[in-house]
């Protein structure tokens, strides 16, 4: 089957499971989610792993098996709310969404230097496409691609009804330099592990964490406002804030420039985090890369 059927099959199943009433899909979702608990070890340890470095004795053994429960379930709901937005208009899916912090980000566009979203996987950040329309903006967003080309091409369909543009991640440096330097708004992530060589170490939740280096880079060479921003699902709506901008940082010693900055900017996740944190992805192994230390005979 060549990548145009599979396209279309793929398409159909979406088109098809949109259908399906949201109580129905949140039933599924909720399965899909349990079993993925009970079959995956790996990921189930790593939810584990993470929450006990993230709240030390916070959490007994069983309290810690609840909240990977409801972490896993909520995660395996993603593709369900996704597949269920699909089906929805923009003024029908306005109705979902509450924006708040919105004089933020238009206080950020009034500088005229530019602006970075800045979020994490904080929620169902695929649903900030709707709430981004909602806003009155159109970023641009900075995105991995799938090598699967069909899933790519679908991704990307569905991403792009409401006006953002998407941008691979490879490449993207002088792009990113252009659209800030006309003005325009550009959202990213900055809150998932890299090698030593990619990074520096900024403190998350207390525990030194390799984060990529390359945001502060950006932004000390084209000065835009840093806004960040997060998406909480409550009661089968979504709550979008826009936090206060964050100050720029510099000293004049180039590299602490950058592990400040970047240390500013992992805080701001890790706050956002903290509002709701069974709604983080957890299952992503964010202290994987370890400090240099000097080895002792």
């Amino acid at each position: 089957m060549n990548d145009e059927r599979i396209y279309k099959l793929l398409k159909l199943m979406v088109d098809l499971l949109a259908m399906i009433p949201r109580r129905i899909l949140n039933f599924f979702s909720d399965l899909l989610g349990l079993v993925w608990y009970m079959l995956d070890k790996r990921h189930r340890n790593v939810v584990l792993e993470n929450i006990n470095l993230a709240y030390p004795k916070k959490f007994s053994k069983s309290d810690a098996k609840k909240f990977t429960r409801k972490n896993l379930k909520f995660i395996a709901g993603f593709i369900f709310e996704i597949i269920w937005s699909y089906s929805k208009k923009q003024d029908e899916l306005y109705k979902y969404f509450s924006i708040k912090g919105l004089a933020n980000i238009e206080n950020a566009i009034k500088k005229r230097k530019g602006v970075i979203l800045l979020t994490g996987h904080m929620g169902n950040f695929e649903l900030f496409i709707p709430a981004f329309a909602k806003a009155g903006i159109e970023p641009y967003v900075l995105y991995r691609k799938f090598d699967f080309k069909p899933l790519e091409r679908l991704m990307c369909k569905m991403r792009q009804r409401f006006g953002v543009t998407l941008m691979p991640l490879r490449g993207a440096s002088k792009k990113i330099d252009e659209i800030l330097k006309n003005g325009g708004i550009v959202g990213t992530m900055l809150d998932q592990n890299v090698d030593w060589y990619k990074g520096v170490f900024v403190n998350f939740f207390g525990k030194p964490a390799c984060t990529n280096n390359g945001l502060a880079k950006i932004v000390l060479r084209s000065k835009p406002a840093v806004v960040p921003l997060c998406i909480i699902k409550k009661n089968n709506n979504y709550i979008v804030e826009f936090f206060p901008e964050i100050p720029l940082k510099i000293s004049g010693d180039p590299i602490k420039d950058i592990e400040n900055n970047t240390q500013n900017y992992a805080s701001a996740i890790e706050a956002m985090v903290r509002l709701s944190p069974e709604q983080y992805f957890w299952v992503h192994n964010r202290w994987k890369t370890k400090p240099y230390c000097i080895l002792k005979d």
